[in-house]
């Protein structure tokens, strides 16, 4: 019988060891055989890995003297689970991830397995009430944030999608690198996405695998005025780099909006109750115009990852 690849799922906290704890917790229900957990913790000041290593004690830790951000901090991850562990596949995984699937990571790797070209593989997610989260690029906005009836329970090769638990090929990161650092904080994935695909990997959307994602789990990042500015820039730099004439200016133009007014919470409705008008605009102004010029001096180029100290 043919042994199953290697998989490191990779998972970044930064004081959020009950909520990554969680996530390891719906972990120990997974049926695949050959994986290993690596957490990245980015300087974390709970007791995060002391906590963390009670719930499962044979994750691999990489602890970070700060903060180094979701992207940067995943890049090391892969680098440790590719160079240390000698895994076949990374698996990025959000640490607000909850698997509901014992089968959730085999359906995805057996359909990766299938042919060299196909390079990343994600699922389908829900929020914690069942509604669906986007599935890939080309879905029915519609769909999204409404009850998850089943429609996407299907197997097929996408343009991108933002993936909470997105697993990706070794054979990929060697070919391509690894995240963007000139994002922060997303769209890196979809960027990614991207990236492979122009290098003639296939980007498999497999909605038979299952997990919730809670989501908005970074601290409601609309009301942070630090976490907006390395989203702006991030969303800015996507944007300027595959969008139309259309979709760069309304990307800009979004990003100025919300310097003003955003949602409380970015996954609910556009609607009054939900929307926060910003007292610290003035600041949040000046934040835009340093995203806006980092975005415009940066979106051509692929920042790679350095190496970093643990």
């Amino acid at each position: 019988m043919k042994k199953q690849p290697l998989v490191g799922i990779v998972i970044v906290n930064w004081n959020k060891k009950d909520l990554t704890g969680n996530c390891l917790k719906s972990l120990a229900m997974t049926d695949y055989n050959n994986y290993k957990i690596i957490i990245v913790d980015n300087g974390s000041t709970d007791g995060s890995i002391e906590h963390l290593k009670k719930i499962n004690k044979k994750i691999e830790v990489i602890k970070l003297k700060r903060n180094y951000g979701y992207t940067e901090g995943t890049n090391i991850g892969w680098k440790y689970a590719i160079k240390k562990l000698n895994v076949d596949y990374v698996c990025a995984m959000d640490n607000d991830i909850i698997t509901v699937q014992k089968k959730w990571l085999k359906l995805i790797i057996n359909e990766l397995e299938k042919s060299p070209k196909n390079g990343l593989g994600s699922g389908r997610h829900t929020f914690p009430d069942g509604r669906l989260q986007t599935p890939f690029i080309e879905s029915d906005m519609q769909d999204s944030n409404k009850h998850d009836t089943g429609k996407y329970n299907f197997v097929k090769e996408v343009s991108g999608f933002v993936g909470p638990g997105i697993v990706i090929k070794r054979d990929v990161i060697e070919k391509i690198g690894y995240y963007d650092e000139n994002f922060f904080y997303g769209p890196n994935d979809l960027d990614y996405c991207h990236r492979a695909k122009k290098e003639g990997f296939k980007v498999i959307y497999v909605g038979t695998s299952h997990s919730v994602h809670i989501g908005s789990a970074s601290g409601m990042s609309p009301l942070k005025d630090l976490i907006y500015r390395h989203q702006s820039e991030g969303m800015m730099i996507y944007s300027l780099r595959y969008g139309d004439l259309f979709e760069k200016t309304g990307m800009i133009l979004r990003q100025f909006i919300r310097t003003f007014v955003t949602r409380k919470n970015p996954v609910e409705k556009k609607e009054p109750k939900n929307l926060l008008f910003h007292s610290t605009f003035p600041k949040r102004i000046g934040l835009f115009s340093i995203s806006l010029v980092k975005a415009l001096n940066n979106y051509k180029k692929i920042k790679k990852v350095m190496k970093r100290k643990k």
